[in-house]
């Protein structure tokens, strides 16, 4: 969230207050503002959403996801082994969420999806996962940075799995995501050009690993 603002609007829906409520906050200093060119005020999202937290019972969810149905009784297996991880400690499950689904189908990720609304609404406390790619492969770390923004932990059983990523799965992983998230800002043009800059870093990537070794 950081330095991101929100107008009044928006504040007044999320916190579900008056106008002037609103601006008793502010003059309390709970909430910054800044000032537009306009005389109109934005408001820091950050401090929006400490206030929005302290009246929301935040939740520990489990998230498991196999790729096929022949999968599927691995996939018990896994939220099995998630459930009995919570147990040893201590944490109460809210929710248990599960896709079939491939790692860079996000389209067909339905339980994901339901999982994420509930991040960004600042409800969860904690997702956790068996292995880091039954969330995502290559977009890991950007979705450990924006559950953080929401003060979600994701907690990681096990470190465990295919580290070695293909270069195609990356790349249509990412295509996926921005299809996803971004498909009303980016044209088919947009995202072909993307596709082959990422297509020209991982194969430069690829030669200088194979230069490294050649070195060695």
């Amino acid at each position: 969230m950081g330095d991101i603002n929100m107008k009044a609007k928006e504040v007044l829906e999320l916190l579900k207050i008056s106008r002037p409520t609103l601006t008793k906050y502010v003059k309390e200093g709970k909430i910054r503002v800044t000032v537009m060119p306009n005389g109109f005020y934005d408001y820091n999202e950050e401090d929006v959403y400490k206030i929005f937290m302290k009246g929301v019972e935040r939740k520990t969810y489990i998230y498991a996801r196999v790729s096929t149905q022949k999968q599927k009784k691995d996939l018990e297996n896994q939220i099995e082994l998630l459930k009995q991880f919570c147990f040893n400690k201590g944490y109460k499950i809210h929710g248990v969420f599960s896709d079939i689904a491939s790692g860079i189908s996000f389209e067909k990720r339905n339980e994901f999806f339901k999982m994420l609304d509930d991040v960004l609404a600042g409800k969860v406390e904690r997702v956790i996962i068996a292995y880091k790619d039954r969330l995502s492969r290559a977009g890991f770390e950007l979705f450990k940075h924006l559950f953080r923004k929401f003060n979600t932990e994701i907690v990681v059983v096990s470190e465990v799995g295919n580290e070695k990523l293909d270069s195609q799965e990356i790349i249509e992983e990412i295509i996926s995501l921005l299809h996803c998230y971004s498909i009303k800002f980016y044209s088919k043009r947009k995202i072909q050009k993307i596709r082959k800059l990422l297509e020209s870093e991982v194969f430069e990537d690829n030669s200088q690993e194979s230069r490294t070794d050649t070195d060695k």
